[in-house]
């Protein structure tokens, strides 16, 4: 999904698309956890996380069903380019979510930005996006993509190195927020 076209959404649409998309970070935050990294996942952990899959897997069975396999916006860890290019079809996203009453701060999917650009930050040696309170509305949440976006584009090269895509939409920009294959 392109930037263009999240900003085209129709606000019910956009505002189903942001709990998908925060569904999917906790997910995504669960499996990241750095506690994990060096213990064992617990029986209760493993249950957590199947239960927030589970809660991502049905979320999104429902909205694609419901839109007719809509695109979502997929995210890409490896490069503040592609980092800052998720943030920005989320930030419109959220942008139109905005307009949907009752729409939720989307605590998750701000974690899970701050979270990659602070891998991108210690793999390249530079500081890390500096830490503002959000608040709890999806406008905090989206003053918080626009800090990462400006920390991305601050890191971006200035041309890619051959064989790296810097544009989503330059291989289909259409991707699944599945679990990612085995490595």
């Amino acid at each position: 999904m392109s930037e263009s076209n999240a900003a085209h959404l129709d606000p019910a649409q956009a505002a189903e698309l942001a709990r998908v998309i925060d569904l999917h970070a906790r997910w995504e935050n669960l499996r990241a956890n750095p506690a994990r990294l060096t213990a064992a996942y617990s029986v209760l952990d493993l249950q957590e996380l199947q239960r927030a899959f589970e809660a991502y897997r049905a979320r999104q069975a429902a909205y694609t069903a419901r839109y007719h396999a809509a695109e979502i916006p997929e995210l890409t860890r490896n490069s503040p380019e592609r980092v800052g290019t998720w943030c920005r079809v989320v930030r419109a996203v959220f942008r139109r979510a905005e307009r949907e009453a009752g729409s939720a701060y989307p605590a998750h999917a701000v974690e899970e930005s701050l979270r990659l650009a602070d891998q991108i930050a210690a793999r390249r040696k530079k500081d890390p996006v500096e830490r503002v309170a959000p608040g709890n509305s999806i406008g905090g949440a989206i003053r918080i993509l626009d800090m990462v976006i400006r920390w991305c584009d601050g890191l971006a090269d200035p041309v890619a190195p051959p064989g790296d895509v810097a544009d989503p939409s330059a291989d289909g920009g259409v991707g699944s927020l599945g679990p990612p294959p085995c490595a």
